[in-house]
């Protein structure tokens, strides 16, 4: 899977696959990557503060106050390889906040 080669990429990074997600940790969780077969999608939480981030509609998406499964506050939609290269520069942002 190529998300789990980008979340696991640097290094350090263990993925644990648990009953709804795949969580990744380091010395924290990093990220968790959910499966959406309906929308054809799969949707990564990461541990980022979305305020930091330019959010685009379709793409990412604050989740703060939202309840969800998985860690973190910045959804991430990847649907294709291209939106799966552009999630790549914000999984190193939160690997590096860990």
């Amino acid at each position: 899977m190529e998300l789990d080669d980008a979340l696991t990429a640097w290094g350090e990074v263990e993925g644990a696959p648990l009953r709804h997600y795949i969580g990744y940790r380091r010395m924290v969780n990093v990220a968790s990557a959910l499966f959406r077969p309906k929308h054809e999608v799969l949707l990564v939480c990461l541990r980022l503060d979305p305020d930091t981030v330019e959010l685009e509609e379709g793409f990412t998406r604050d989740m703060r106050g939202i309840g969800h499964l998985g860690t973190g506050d910045l959804e991430v939609r990847v649907s294709s390889a291209a939106t799966l290269e552009k999630a790549v520069p914000l999984t190193k942002r939160a690997y590096d906040a860990a």
